[in-house]
Formats: structure tokens, C-alpha cells, sequence
């Protein structure tokens, strides 16, 4: 670290809001830091819940939502790490790829060098959203993307990136013993007015041709809202669903996931939960992102048109284990560029 610097990263996502896949960025990209030689103690991460953060992932939290305590982690640290997840995007609103590019500036006022991991670049609704994530990552000293279309994106802009899976790969999840059940798990997230109602159909119908019964499985409290709606109207007759947690989600997939008949899943990190855990899959392919995962794992994806095709194994050439070692070795190298 340089002299009067207490941190070596300051590490930035969506994280403190109750969404497991960021949770599990932020858990995934603190355990390659620490396989970099980068202590928990000398990571700082921004929060919207800085002391549950802090609790939950043993690392020294700020408040990301407080200018002066984002602006005095950055005087402190040696590199602002922006880590994984869809930051640099305007569909759900300008607001994200705008606090991510002031956060960038701020780490540049401060004399912290600014990097990326695990991006999802896109896609862009407006000019300024997409010239916001460009401004931004053309800072970066070196930059992770977790598809080929990111990649391609930066390419476009002229910029060199670093192609990964997602960091969540990197995670180890429990030993579970996979014995098909009867049950099949889906996730339905809140997107736009009907496509949550028409994944509730089509994954009823098709539990109902296979004489399955349904659990819900919440990545966030906006999934359980919306599922808990649907099964009050008699949508979605769900035995039970299952909000998943940072403190939680490995005793629960264990069982969850190893008995399973399939997964149904909007949520880009709960399909790759349920290649974590190799169970039979099927996505809805709402976002490009959730589109990039099927076409590289070679799983059935629907479309929003027709029968929901059935869950099937990936018939991928990688494994969950050998992306994870490939995403570790890749993150190796640009923590070295990104640390000197």
C-alpha cells in the first residue's frame, strides 16, 4: 500500500440492497482478493447496508450512499475495484450506470486507481447511458467482462477487456448428494407487466404435465412479492418459496438444489446456482446477460412464445469447476496489473 493508505481495494457493486447474486459477487471477488494476497483487512466495500455487510462478509464497510464516507474510503485506499454484476446498463434505470461513473471520479479525485471484474456492459436504452459506462471504463486499468457480447462492446469502443465467467464460478458450493425428486424449483423476478404472469403459466403447465410440484425460489423480497402475488391469485400454486440470503443460501441450496427435478429461472444467478449444483435447467431470457449464460452452457431458454422447453443438463465442455479455476488464474492477472 502506498504511505497513509490503509486499504489496497476499495471494492464497489450493488451490494447491501438484499439481492443474493450481489451478495455472492461481493463474497466471490473478496475470496480471489484474499487468493491475491489481498486481506479482508485491507479491503474496504461500499454498502447500502454497511453494517450488515460488515457482519456478513467479515470486511470494514462504508456507506455508498453518503458522498463524504465514499469519498474518504477512496483517500484511503490504493484501487477502487468495481466488481461483477450488470452496473453499467440504463434498462432499469440511468441512475446505475451514473452513480457508478461518479464513483469512478470521485476514486480519480482521490488517488485511487480504478478497475473492473465481472462486468456485464449493457444494454443501453439512451446515448448518455452508454457514453456514462464508456467515460468510466475507459479509466479502468484493466477490465473483466463476463460475456462475449460485453466483450464485444468494449471492443466497439475501442477499449481492451478481459473475458471471464461470472465470479460467482468461483465460489465452492457444499458437497450435496443429487438424487431427482419431484419437486421443481422456479424463479420468477419482477420484469415489465406480463412476463412474470407468463412464466408463472408456462411453468405451471409444464409441472402440471410432469406431475411436479412447485417451489419458489427468491433470490430478493421483490421475488417473493411478486410469486406471493401470483399464488394469491391462483397463478402460482407454489407449495412454498424460499427466500435465499447471503447468511443462508448454502445450507438451503444443499437440499434444495441436490433434490430438485429442475430449475425454471429468470435470475442470471440463480440459474448459475443451479449449474453450481448440477441440476437440469431452463431459463427465461429476459436480458442478454441471462441469453449469453444459455447460449455458452447449452441450456433450453424460452423466449416468452410456446411451451417452456424442459430443463436439461448443460452440455457445456467446461464444468463449474474448471471456469472456476480459469476465472482465479485470469483474476490473478489483473489484480497484479490492477495492484503494481
Amino acid at each position: 500500500m502506498r504511505k497513509g493508505r490503509e486499504f489496497r481495494v476499495a471494492l464497489c457493486g450493488y451490494y447491501g440492497f438484499g439481492n443474493l447474486g450481489d451478495e455472492m459477487l461481493a463474497e466471490a471477488l473478496l475470496a480471489a482478493l484474499e487468493n491475491c494476497g489481498v486481506p479482508r483487512s485491507e479491503t474496504v466495500l461500499l454498502s447500502a447496508s454497511p453494517e450488515h455487510s460488515a457482519r456478513t462478509l467479515r470486511v470494514r464497510s462504508a456507506p455508498r450512499w453518503s458522498p463524504s464516507e465514499v469519498f474518504r474510503a477512496l483517500c484511503n485506499s490504493d484501487t477502487l475495484l468495481l466488481g461483477g454484476g450488470g452496473l453499467f446498463q440504463d434498462v432499469t434505470s440511468l441512475r446505475s450506470p451514473l452513480y457508478y461513473w461518479g464513483v469512478l471520479r470521485m476514486a480519480l479525485l482521490a488517488g485511487a486507481r480504478p478497475w473492473c471484474a465481472g462486468q456485464s456492459v449493457g444494454p443501453f436504452l439512451t446515448r448518455f447511458g452508454a457514453w456514462l459506462a464508456c467515460s468510466a471504463l475507459r479509466q479502468c486499468l484493466v477490465r473483466g467482462v463476463r460475456d462475449e457480447r460485453s466483450a464485444r462492446i468494449l471492443d466497439d469502443w475501442g477499449l481492451h477487456s478481459v473475458r471471464t465467467c461470472d465470479p460467482v464460478f468461483s465460489l465452492v458450493p457444499p458437497a450435496s448428494s443429487s438424487r431427482k425428486g419431484s419437486d421443481l424449483l422456479v424463479n420468477i423476478r419482477p420484469w415489465g407487466k406480463e412476463l412474470p404472469r407468463r412464466t408463472a403459466e408456462e411453468a405451471v403447465r409444464f409441472a402440471c404435465s410432469r406431475s411436479l410440484s412447485i417451489t419458489g425460489v427468491a433470490l430478493a423480497r421483490e421475488d417473493v412479492e411478486v410469486m406471493e402475488r401470483l399464488r394469491g391469485e391462483k397463478v402460482f400454486p407454489a407449495t412454498r418459496i424460499l427466500l435465499l440470503e447471503g447468511e443462508n443460501w448454502r445450507d438451503e441450496c444443499s437440499a434444495l438444489f441436490s433434490e430438485a427435478w429442475g430449475v425454471i429461472s429468470m435470475r442470471l444467478h440463480a440459474a448459475i446456482l443451479a449449474l453450481l449444483f448440477g441440476c437440469p435447467l431452463t431459463v427465461v431470457a429476459y436480458d442478454p446477460k441471462v441469453e449469453s449464460l444459455a447460449a455458452e452452457w447449452k441450456v433450453p431458454r424460452w423466449r416468452f412464445s410456446g411451451p417452456l422447453p424442459e430443463p436439461r443438463f448443460p452440455e457445456s465442455a467446461s464444468t463449474p469447476s474448471e471456469k472456476r479455476i480459469l476465472f482465479l488464474e485470469a483474476f490473478s492477472r489483473m489484480c497484479s496489473v490492477a495492484l503494481g
